[in-house]
């Protein structure tokens, strides 16, 4: 993943937000658990300036609040 993700920060980062299908309706058998997938973020996307630009300026430019 973190190539993809490195491809994606480097060309458009302004339209990378973060999104999970909780609560996994699809998903037959164990659950993962969603922490976990949100800490993955911090292997992906290691630069902290970044992941606030995916986890709140771009949600926030998205839904009109910025």
């Amino acid at each position: 993943m973190i190539p993809y993700v490195q491809e994606l920060l480097k060309t458009r980062p302004d339209r990378i937000v973060w999104a999970s299908d909780w609560p996994h309706a699809f998903v037959k058998g164990t659950m993962p658990n969603t922490t976990d997938l949100l800490d993955m973020l911090l292997d992906w996307v290691p630069d902290e300036s970044a992941r606030r630009r995916i986890l709140v300026d771009n949600p926030a430019a998205l839904y009109g609040f910025a």
